[in-house]
Protein backbone atom coordinates (compact mmCIF):
# COMPACT_ATOMS: atom_id res chain seq x y z
CA UNK A 1 0.00 0.00 0.00
CA UNK A 2 1.20 3.33 -0.84
CA UNK A 3 2.21 5.65 1.95
CA UNK A 4 1.54 9.25 0.82
CA UNK A 5 2.73 11.28 3.68
CA UNK A 6 6.27 9.35 3.41
CA UNK A 7 6.23 10.21 -0.34
CA UNK A 8 5.01 13.97 0.58
CA UNK A 9 8.14 14.44 3.23
CA UNK A 10 10.44 12.54 1.06
CA UNK A 11 9.63 15.72 -1.13
CA UNK A 12 10.27 17.91 1.27
CA UNK A 13 13.83 16.32 2.12
CA UNK A 14 14.57 16.63 -1.45
CA UNK A 15 14.09 20.24 -0.94
CA UNK A 16 15.89 20.62 2.57
CA UNK A 17 18.62 18.27 0.72
CA UNK A 18 19.44 21.19 -2.19
CA UNK A 19 19.35 23.68 0.83
CA UNK A 20 21.93 22.32 2.55
CA UNK A 21 23.84 21.79 -0.88
CA UNK A 22 23.70 25.24 -1.54
CA UNK A 23 24.94 26.21 2.35
CA UNK A 24 27.66 24.04 2.13
CA UNK A 25 28.76 25.31 -1.66
CA UNK A 26 29.07 28.61 -0.04
CA UNK A 27 31.11 27.97 2.66
CA UNK A 28 33.44 26.10 0.44
CA UNK A 29 34.12 28.43 -2.43
CA UNK A 30 36.76 29.90 -3.63
CA UNK A 31 39.09 26.35 -2.00
CA UNK A 32 42.05 26.16 -3.95
CA UNK A 33 42.48 24.11 -7.01
CA UNK A 34 43.90 21.13 -7.77
CA UNK A 35 46.58 23.47 -9.62
CA UNK A 36 48.04 25.53 -6.62
CA UNK A 37 51.18 24.54 -4.86
CA UNK A 38 50.58 23.00 -1.24
CA UNK A 39 51.61 26.28 0.72
CA UNK A 40 49.19 28.27 -0.96
CA UNK A 41 46.40 25.30 -0.47
CA UNK A 42 47.32 25.04 3.24
CA UNK A 43 47.60 28.99 4.11
CA UNK A 44 44.31 29.46 1.88
CA UNK A 45 42.75 26.81 4.20
CA UNK A 46 44.48 28.48 7.44
CA UNK A 47 42.11 30.93 6.95
CA UNK A 48 39.11 29.64 6.18
CA UNK A 49 39.02 27.09 8.64
CA UNK A 50 36.02 27.01 10.44
CA UNK A 51 33.88 27.93 7.48
CA UNK A 52 35.04 24.62 5.58
CA UNK A 53 34.87 22.67 8.22
CA UNK A 54 31.06 23.44 8.79
CA UNK A 55 30.64 22.92 4.93
CA UNK A 56 32.04 19.67 5.35
CA UNK A 57 29.86 18.63 8.20
CA UNK A 58 26.89 19.58 6.61
CA UNK A 59 27.57 16.49 4.63
CA UNK A 60 26.05 14.66 7.70
CA UNK A 61 22.49 16.20 7.57
CA UNK A 62 22.43 16.42 3.58
CA UNK A 63 22.79 12.59 3.83
CA UNK A 64 19.85 12.39 5.74
CA UNK A 65 17.93 14.22 3.87
CA UNK A 66 18.81 12.75 0.20
CA UNK A 67 18.86 8.88 2.14
CA UNK A 68 15.15 9.86 3.52
CA UNK A 69 14.05 11.29 -0.12
CA UNK A 70 15.40 7.92 -1.74
CA UNK A 71 13.15 5.83 0.37
CA UNK A 72 10.11 7.83 -0.80
CA UNK A 73 10.84 8.15 -3.96
CA UNK A 74 11.75 4.39 -4.43
CA UNK A 75 7.95 3.90 -2.56
CA UNK A 76 6.52 6.65 -5.27
CA UNK A 77 8.19 4.69 -7.83
CA UNK A 78 7.17 1.23 -6.78
CA UNK A 79 3.74 1.89 -6.71
CA UNK A 80 3.22 2.86 -10.58
CA UNK A 81 1.17 0.66 -12.37
CA UNK A 82 2.32 -2.35 -14.72
CA UNK A 83 4.86 -4.95 -13.22
CA UNK A 84 8.03 -3.60 -12.05
CA UNK A 85 11.87 -4.37 -13.17
CA UNK A 86 13.84 -3.27 -10.43
CA UNK A 87 14.70 0.69 -11.74
CA UNK A 88 13.27 2.45 -8.35
CA UNK A 89 15.95 0.04 -6.15
CA UNK A 90 18.67 0.10 -8.85
CA UNK A 91 18.17 3.98 -8.17
CA UNK A 92 18.02 3.30 -4.32
CA UNK A 93 21.18 1.27 -4.38
CA UNK A 94 23.02 4.31 -7.09
CA UNK A 95 21.87 7.14 -4.33
CA UNK A 96 23.28 5.27 -1.61
CA UNK A 97 26.40 4.92 -3.05
CA UNK A 98 26.28 8.98 -3.91
CA UNK A 99 25.46 9.64 -0.05
CA UNK A 100 28.88 7.24 0.81
CA UNK A 101 30.83 9.02 -1.12
CA UNK A 102 30.14 12.17 -0.43
CA UNK A 103 30.73 11.24 3.22
CA UNK A 104 33.65 9.62 2.39
CA UNK A 105 34.84 13.22 0.41
CA UNK A 106 34.10 14.97 3.90
CA UNK A 107 35.70 12.76 5.62
CA UNK A 108 38.72 13.60 3.31
CA UNK A 109 38.30 17.26 3.40
CA UNK A 110 38.05 16.98 6.88
CA UNK A 111 41.16 15.58 7.71
CA UNK A 112 42.92 17.79 5.42
CA UNK A 113 41.36 21.16 6.97
CA UNK A 114 42.92 19.82 10.46
CA UNK A 115 46.54 20.47 9.37
CA UNK A 116 48.71 22.99 10.13
CA UNK A 117 50.00 24.78 7.29
CA UNK A 118 53.87 22.96 8.06
CA UNK A 119 51.86 19.79 8.38
CA UNK A 120 50.18 20.02 5.09
CA UNK A 121 52.96 20.85 2.93
CA UNK A 122 55.54 18.17 4.92
CA UNK A 123 53.69 15.07 5.45
CA UNK A 124 51.90 14.57 2.43
CA UNK A 125 48.06 15.76 3.45
CA UNK A 126 47.83 17.67 0.21
CA UNK A 127 47.65 14.52 -2.04
CA UNK A 128 44.53 14.27 0.75
CA UNK A 129 43.35 17.31 -0.15
CA UNK A 130 43.89 16.53 -4.10
CA UNK A 131 41.75 12.87 -3.95
CA UNK A 132 38.66 14.75 -2.18
CA UNK A 133 38.38 16.82 -5.49
CA UNK A 134 38.22 13.51 -7.45
CA UNK A 135 35.76 11.72 -4.96
CA UNK A 136 33.66 14.60 -4.83
CA UNK A 137 33.69 15.16 -8.69
CA UNK A 138 35.22 13.62 -11.46
CA UNK A 139 34.04 9.80 -11.52
CA UNK A 140 31.89 10.60 -8.22
CA UNK A 141 29.54 11.95 -10.91
CA UNK A 142 28.99 8.22 -11.97
CA UNK A 143 26.59 7.37 -9.65
CA UNK A 144 24.90 10.64 -9.57
CA UNK A 145 24.43 9.69 -13.49
CA UNK A 146 23.17 5.91 -13.30
CA UNK A 147 20.81 7.50 -10.07
CA UNK A 148 19.09 10.12 -12.38
CA UNK A 149 18.68 7.52 -15.74
CA UNK A 150 17.19 5.25 -13.18
CA UNK A 151 14.84 7.37 -11.63
CA UNK A 152 14.10 9.07 -14.90
CA UNK A 153 13.71 5.51 -16.87
CA UNK A 154 11.36 4.51 -14.51
CA UNK A 155 9.40 7.37 -14.31
CA UNK A 156 9.02 7.52 -18.00
CA UNK A 157 8.26 3.69 -18.45
CA UNK A 158 5.09 3.71 -15.89
CA UNK A 159 3.95 6.80 -16.82
CA UNK A 160 4.47 7.62 -12.65
CA UNK A 161 5.11 11.34 -12.73
CA UNK A 162 5.21 14.26 -15.82
CA UNK A 163 6.67 13.28 -18.96
CA UNK A 164 8.91 16.61 -18.60
CA UNK A 165 10.10 15.09 -15.44
CA UNK A 166 11.67 12.25 -17.07
CA UNK A 167 13.29 13.35 -19.94
CA UNK A 168 14.56 16.57 -17.51
CA UNK A 169 16.14 13.70 -15.48
CA UNK A 170 17.86 11.83 -18.87
CA UNK A 171 18.93 15.76 -19.74
CA UNK A 172 20.70 16.01 -16.01
CA UNK A 173 21.76 11.96 -15.93
CA UNK A 174 23.30 12.73 -19.41
CA UNK A 175 24.92 15.73 -17.98
CA UNK A 176 26.73 13.72 -14.94
CA UNK A 177 27.73 11.21 -17.05
CA UNK A 178 29.94 14.38 -19.05
CA UNK A 179 30.71 15.38 -15.62
CA UNK A 180 32.46 12.11 -15.43
CA UNK A 181 34.68 12.83 -18.05
CA UNK A 182 36.39 15.64 -16.12
CA UNK A 183 39.21 13.40 -15.49
CA UNK A 184 40.40 13.00 -18.93
CA UNK A 185 40.76 17.03 -18.87
CA UNK A 186 43.79 19.19 -18.30
CA UNK A 187 41.92 22.33 -18.74
CA UNK A 188 40.74 25.38 -16.38
CA UNK A 189 37.54 24.51 -17.32
CA UNK A 190 36.55 20.88 -17.51
CA UNK A 191 39.33 19.28 -14.87
CA UNK A 192 37.78 18.21 -12.11
CA UNK A 193 38.11 21.12 -9.36
CA UNK A 194 36.68 23.33 -12.24
CA UNK A 195 33.75 25.54 -13.00
CA UNK A 196 32.95 22.99 -15.88
CA UNK A 197 31.50 19.60 -13.84
CA UNK A 198 29.34 21.29 -11.79
CA UNK A 199 28.09 23.58 -14.14
CA UNK A 200 27.55 20.36 -16.79
CA UNK A 201 27.12 17.53 -13.55
CA UNK A 202 25.84 19.34 -10.20
CA UNK A 203 23.66 22.39 -11.44
CA UNK A 204 20.88 19.87 -14.02
CA UNK A 205 21.17 17.33 -10.90
CA UNK A 206 19.93 19.87 -8.19
CA UNK A 207 17.35 21.33 -10.80
CA UNK A 208 15.61 17.78 -11.11
CA UNK A 209 15.78 17.08 -7.64
CA UNK A 210 14.14 20.32 -6.76
CA UNK A 211 11.39 19.36 -9.55
CA UNK A 212 10.98 16.12 -8.17
CA UNK A 213 10.75 17.17 -4.72
CA UNK A 214 7.93 19.49 -5.50
CA UNK A 215 5.99 16.99 -7.95
CA UNK A 216 6.21 14.85 -4.70
CA UNK A 217 4.53 16.95 -2.88
CA UNK A 218 1.88 18.66 -4.75
CA UNK A 219 0.73 15.32 -6.31
CA UNK A 220 0.58 13.53 -2.86
CA UNK A 221 -1.98 16.62 -1.75
CA UNK A 222 -4.29 15.71 -4.65
CA UNK A 223 -4.01 11.67 -3.68
CA UNK A 224 -4.46 12.50 0.13
CA UNK A 225 -7.16 15.03 -1.13
CA UNK A 226 -8.97 11.81 -3.32
CA UNK A 227 -8.33 9.23 -0.29
CA UNK A 228 -10.27 11.18 1.79
CA UNK A 229 -13.18 11.60 -0.45
CA UNK A 230 -12.59 7.63 -1.05
CA UNK A 231 -12.88 7.05 2.46
CA UNK A 232 -15.96 9.55 2.98
CA UNK A 233 -17.71 7.88 0.26
CA UNK A 234 -17.54 4.22 1.33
Amino acid sequence: MENVSAERSAGWSALCYVGVLVLASMLTNGMPSLGAKPLEVALAIDAHRLGLLVGAWLAFPAAAFFLWFLVGLRSYLMNAPGRQEGLPTFALISGTVMTAMSLVAAAMLTSALYASPDSFKAHAVAGVYDTFFFVQGGLGYAPVAIFLFAAAHSMRRHDRAPMWLAWLGYIAALGAAFASLSILSTDAFMAPGQPGPGLFGAIPAAVWLVATGIVLIFQNRRGSASSVRTSAAS
